[in-house]
């Protein structure tokens, strides 16, 4: 796939994710009727920590998939600017109506973000293991 597609998907994701973290009510994105009648409350501690682990694993996996074939300080880069981004808008949480800040939903957002890159490496590593084995494998003489 071209690298203008994969950077084009991590910042449509990322866009996503910014604007469901900065308004009153993470629902409305889809519709007025979920905004109004969520199907999950997702202040409720464990389905926030969920939430926040499962959207910042997605971007973990978008920043890696899109800076695997880059030059390392664009992979750092993406890598510090979502650490970044998800203390910021925690931070920024506390001037939204209905929204505040919560330094254990940041915890999770970096723990998201660290799983990501860890099923990341240790699958890249098992399929190109795999992958060499089949293709790269010398015939018995």
């Amino acid at each position: 796939m071209s690298a203008l597609f994969r950077y084009s998907l991590l910042c449509s994701y990322w866009a996503f994710l910014t604007k469901s973290l900065l308004t009153s009510s993470p629902w409305s994105l889809f519709s007025a009727n979920l905004a109004q009648h969520p199907p999950i409350d997702l202040s409720f501690e464990p389905f926030s920590w969920i939430a926040h682990l499962l959207a910042y694993g997605t971007l973990g996996l978008l920043i890696r998939w899109v800076a695997h074939f880059q030059i390392k300080w664009i992979s750092t880069s993406l890598w510090s600017l979502a650490i970044f981004h998800s203390i910021l808008c925690e931070a920024l949480q506390a001037y939204i109506p209905g929204r505040w800040p919560n330094a254990w939903d940041a915890i999770f957002n970096g723990v998201g973000l660290m799983m990501a890159f860890a099923l990341h490496t240790n699958l890249g590593n098992a399929l190109q293991h795999r992958l060499s084995n089949i293709f790269l494998k010398k015939p018995a003489a």
